[in-house]
């Protein structure tokens, strides 16, 4: 009914550039307006209380979750903070960023951004009490959404689960089987009935959800009928197709299903033949001709052990669980994978000299993850964090720049940081910490030859790997996570790794050294590109708190127009019925003709009152109509009364009659 009004598809604009040209594609389907925000990103323009105002996509998904919220706690009767948000395997750094602040501008604390796919594993998985214990279950999740598609291949064994590979096509889901037959039907209209449904908003919403309607019928039946009353102009249109004839309008959509399933199969390291089961989710995979191609290139019949629509909320729900200390959950292990690759670049003392980068974390890195790059530098310099080799235009390269610095060197010389680098449990990656150290060495007792001397000068962060980059990119692995509970990698990793040996062959007793090291702490300052500035956020947090207060007042207010609505039909109809015989003539013409007045005054001067103003309308007509309800319920409830009192009568003349007749006795 106000589809210029009504957003949709948030997560599709969710932190894209608006020059983005997959967004610019979504854009020409939406039917509300968007335009470019001053920096760079877009911008939803909505009425609002009357006016124009305009929207960032991470408010309007604030708006969601804290209808979501809203929902939640009124269901549960208390307060909900803790949570576990879905989003795609394909979300990029920045678009994890806005998530996280939306769910903060709604008043929730997420526990964990768990990708889609994952969740979906889990809710299979957690349930299956069969799973192998030595050998390792492959499945294949194939889920088709509304505007995407994404594969992951899981190994299950007994008590946790491990993603083997991700794989997905952002612009591939059902809306695309929904647009092809929009496109179809828009040429067939404007040729048969004259009409172009482009120019037309509500005419294009009203057919794209025939088209939607039409799509599922076609998933039941070989053909469907397409019907749609006054669709433009006034005029009604009638069509038909069959799903043969859907499917070839449909044919450059299908050609790509089969590209994630290769991608997912390929980075899996596996066959057709070692993937056991398939299973097929979301709402689009209900398609039948998606079903035939995935039962083609698996050579196996997809299955539906899980609810399509509801997999993704119950794999989060159990999740949540798993993270709080408030529910107690099967032990479960969930081995996820990180689904890019992500590197530091950095640029050396020397002027000329070109960046130099390494890959931190690869592709399928655990998540979380914590790990330390050592650097030899004399004064503040920068390191960027980026994808690498992603595969995908739509993903930005450059994520954030960290100024490490100032520091002194105590000796003058190159100072030894050690800089420390976090996957956290949201697949975000940040440079936590950066630490100069100085070590002073005392030698007790020294009886080594030089040749043991040079036996002891081995390969460690004394010296640079790289004189001239001044960096040695002995990166720290980490220890095993147990990401079952959200715990994050050790901290000491770079302590066990710091530790080496060399083996000698001497005879000469060679008493330890003592090393004094002195840490001390290095600022370090986060620059994330396109994220929201912590003064912007606040004030999203303020406006979101404002519109929600604005929101109370207009339902409260709604209610009571509703209220003083309802009593004039209702003392209306009961004048005539059943106050009949308690109002007298008079009174009865007067407050008919008063309910009459305040009926219209309803819908012409008192359309958009405030709510005392309703209060006091209410109050005014209970004023006349009470005394006749009181009438109405004295005489109704007399009865009773009556009845009560003489059987009270009754039982004391009973009590002293037979009182009586004892003493005469």
């Amino acid at each position: 009914m106000n589809p210029k009004n009504s957003i949709s598809q948030i997560k599709r604009l969710l932190g894209r550039k608006f020059s983005d040209h997959e967004l610019q594609s979504d854009l020409a389907s939406f039917p509300f307006r968007v335009t470019e925000g001053p920096d760079g990103f877009p911008l939803v323009h909505v009425r609002f209380l009357g006016e124009e105002r305009t929207f960032t996509p991470t408010q309007l998904l604030a708006m969601v979750l804290s209808n979501l919220k809203g929902i939640a706690e009124g269901n549960l009767k208390a307060a909900v903070v803790d949570c576990c948000i879905g989003i795609p395997v394909y979300f990029s750094d920045l678009q994890r960023r806005a998530v996280l602040d939306a769910a903060t501008i709604a008043g929730l604390r997420p526990l964990r951004l768990f990708h889609e796919t994952t969740a979906t594993a889990l809710a299979y998985g957690i349930y299956k009490t069969d799973l192998p214990e030595h050998d390792q279950l492959n499945v294949a999740f194939v889920d088709v959404g509304h505007g995407s598609m994404q594969v992951s291949i899981v190994g299950y064994r007994k008590g946790q689960l491990k993603m083997l590979s991700h794989a997905y096509d952002r612009s591939l889901g059902g809306r695309d089987f929904d647009e092809a037959l929009f496109k179809h039907f828009a040429a067939k209209f404007k040729e048969e009935y004259k009409i172009d449904v482009y120019q037309n908003a509500r005419a294009c919403l009203r057919l794209r959800v025939a088209c939607e309607k039409l799509k599922k019928v076609l998933s039941a039946n070989p053909e469907a009928p397409l019907n749609i009353e006054c669709l433009m102009d006034e005029k009604d249109v009638r069509g038909f197709i069959k799903r043969e004839e859907s499917e070839q309008i449909s044919a450059p959509v299908l050609e790509r299903v089969k590209g994630p399933l290769e991608k997912a199969l390929a980075e899996a390291g596996l066959t057709t033949e070692s993937v056991h089961f398939v299973e097929v989710v979301g709402s689009g995979s209900r398609v039948p001709a998606i079903i035939k191609i995935i039962t083609e290139f698996f050579g196996k019949e997809p299955r539906r052990t899980m609810n399509a629509s509801e997999c993704v909320a119950r794999g989060c729900a159990l999740q949540c669980a798993i993270l709080s200390p408030t529910f107690k959950v099967r032990e479960f292990q969930v081995n996820d994978g990180f689904p890019f690759s992500i590197a530091l670049s950095w640029k050396s003392d020397s002027q000329n000299s070109a960046p130099q980068h390494t890959v931190v974390f690869p592709k399928g890195n655990a998540i979380p993850s914590v790990k330390a790059l050592t650097f030899y530098r004399s004064s503040t310099f920068e390191v960027d964090v980026l994808y690498i080799d992603t595969g995908d235009s739509q993903i930005p390269q450059k994520i954030s720049t960290y100024t490490i610095g100032p520091f002194q060197p105590s000796k003058g010389e190159k100072a030894k940081l050690k800089v420390k680098v976090r996957l956290n449990i949201h697949g975000i990656v940040t440079i936590d910490s950066a630490m100069m150290l100085e070590e002073d060495v005392e030698v007790l007792v020294s009886s080594v030859n030089e040749a043991l001397k040079d036996a002891t000068k081995m390969d460690t962060d004394d010296a640079p790997s790289d004189p001239s980059s001044g960096t040695d990119v002995n990166m720290l692995e980490p220890k095993s996570a147990d990401t079952t509970k959200g715990a994050t990698t050790a901290e000491n990793g770079a302590q066990d790794l710091e530790e080496k040996s060399v083996p000698m062959e001497t005879d000469a007793k060679v008493e330890p050294s003592k090393k004094k090291v002195k840490k001390t702490d290095v600022p370090v300052h986060e620059l994330v590109y396109g994220a929201l500035p912590a003064a912007e956020l606040e004030k999203a947090v303020e406006k979101e708190y404002e519109m929600a207060l604005q929101d109370r007042v207009m339902e409260e207010t709604k209610e009571k127009k509703n209220a003083v609505e309802a009593y004039v039909y209702d003392m209306r109809n009961k004048l005539y019925d059943k106050y009949n015989d308690f109002v007298t003539p008079e009174e009865k013409e007067g407050l008919i003709a008063r309910l009459q007045e305040v009926e219209d005054w309803l819908y012409e001067d008192g359309e958009d009152e405030t709510k005392g103003v309703y209060i006091a309308k209410l109050e005014e007509l209970k004023k006349i109509g009470d005394p006749i309800e009181a009438r109405y319920k004295e005489w109704t409830e007399r009865g009773s009364a009556v009845d009560q009192l003489v059987y009270c009568i009754n039982s004391f003349r009973e009590k002293a009659t037979a009182g009586c007749s004892a003493k005469v006795r």
